[in-house]
């Protein structure tokens, strides 16, 4: 964990150097798309892997869908997330330089999780909902290119039971207009 936060301040520390700026400054656009990978890791699970997509409606607020893979372990039992698709609303909120924002996200999600307890033999699934709420530092080290960090707090429902997931994430987006 040590070395993947010293590599990310050391992208985020060269980022201005490389960033064209009078390019990225028409970033954040009305119609913009982008779409990226991420992978992250919470308190307890093992991985995450997930896809977004994000559309612009205008520099400060755009639409934002994912969808999330996860396996986690948790005392005797194991966890798989098989699908977690979410979309809502990401707020801009911040742009302190040409080439940085600073994101806020809402989101609904539903989703299919699969719980196994080999000490009990027991086995549960179902469909499963809820929301989360972000935050995230979205960077330009080149035009069409933006790598993003950030944390996000799940609420779901489903199975019989309720919890909190929390994720922290390095992901990876392709811009167009």
């Amino acid at each position: 964990m040590r070395y993947l936060l010293s590599f990310l301040v050391a992208i985020f520390s060269i980022s201005s150097v490389f960033a064209e700026h009078e390019k990225i400054s028409l970033l954040h656009t009305k119609g913009q798309q982008a779409v990226g990978l991420r992978y992250g890791k919470g308190t307890k699970n093992k991985f995450d892997l997930g896809a977004e997509y994000e559309l612009c409606f205008n520099q400060r607020s755009a639409l934002l869908c994912q969808a999330d893979f996860e396996k986690a372990s948790f005392g005797n039992s194991d966890f798989t997330n098989q699908f977690l698709i979410g979309a809502g609303l990401e707020i801009m909120c911040f742009h302190p330089v040409k080439w940085m924002f600073i994101d806020l996200n809402i989101l609904g999600n539903v989703g299919y999780d699969k719980w196994e307890c080999e000490a009990l033999d027991a086995q549960k699934s179902g469909v499963i909902g809820g929301a989360n709420i972000g935050a995230a530092i979205e960077f330009y080290p080149i035009e069409k290119i933006s790598i993003v960090l950030g944390g996000q707090q799940y609420l779901l429902f489903g199975n019989g039971t309720n919890y909190l997931k929390p994720n922290f994430y390095a992901g990876i987006r392709y811009v167009w207009n």
